[in-house]
């Protein structure tokens, strides 16, 4: 790991923290979008690290079946349809469905109930502050309706459970751990910070993911302990470096 020793390191993590800072309505959908981004134009040996742990933790999120692709398709419609943040959102639907279905093949659960799960658990995230409605129940409606008659209405009904956080079994627990993992690691740190376009931002998004660190939930499969445990690794050294900068835009001398 880097150690931080040389004015080189400091310089090296402001940038990186500043090339964080797209706005949520940069759209973001890979680990590749991130590493043209962050790599391409002024490569460093942290900026390197920095993708090669976002690589670990963001799993390929190919649809299964042509049903998963449709579906993928329409919730990326309605949540284009009118908020200028949703391409911030739609990254974090990509990731936690890619750790849905690898959570889901490792625990032999169908993988294309873990991705429909997954694309649509946070469809109407956005909807909430605008609508009032809880999020999960408008999410499990959505299901239904774009589900109905394409598959059974038990597959159904544990997916919309699961939305819904009422689903105590194996879809359920694959969703609170895919979506829990995606607050910390290297996903978390760009997640909080990717919001905004200023330094001014740092402090707080970087405050955000120590605070989901150190709250942070017990898992339920062997994979996702793993990869919790690959994620603290990475914020325990990476934390105070990133820290250490951002106070100096926090204080104004940065």
């Amino acid at each position: 790991m880097l150690m931080w020793s040389h004015e080189s390191d400091r310089a090296a993590m402001a940038t990186l923290l500043n090339g964080l800072l797209v706005g949520a309505g940069q759209l973001m959908e890979s680990v590749g979008d991130w590493a043209d981004h962050l790599v391409s134009d002024q490569p460093t040996e942290l900026a390197g690290q920095f993708v090669n742990q976002l690589d670990d933790e963001w799993f390929d999120t190919l649809a299964p079946d042509p049903l998963c692709e449709e579906v993928a398709g329409l919730v990326r419609q309605r949540l284009s349809a009118w908020h200028p943040g949703w391409p911030h959102l739609w990254g974090h639907i990509l990731r936690v469905t890619g750790a849905a279905v690898a959570l889901a093949e490792e625990e032999n659960v169908d993988p294309v109930a873990a991705y429909l799960m997954g694309i649509c658990h946070d469809v109407a995230k956005l909807d909430e502050t605008r609508t009032g409605e809880p999020h999960e129940e408008v999410g499990a409606a959505f299901a239904r309706r774009v589900l109905r008659g394409r598959l059974s209405p038990t597959v159904i009904e544990s997916i919309r459970a699961a939305i819904r956080k009422e689903e105590d079994g194996a879809l359920g627990g694959i969703l609170h751990d895919a979506d829990k993992l995606d607050k910390i690691g290297a996903a978390g740190v760009l997640r909080r910070i990717s919001t905004g376009t200023y330094p001014g931002w740092l402090p707080p998004a970087l405050w955000r993911v120590g605070d989901d660190w150190d709250r942070f939930p017990s898992m339920h499969f062997d994979l996702s302990i793993a990869l919790a445990q690959s994620k603290g690794d990475f914020l325990a050294w990476f934390l105070p470096l990133a820290d250490a900068v951002a106070a100096e835009y926090d204080d104004g001398t940065g």
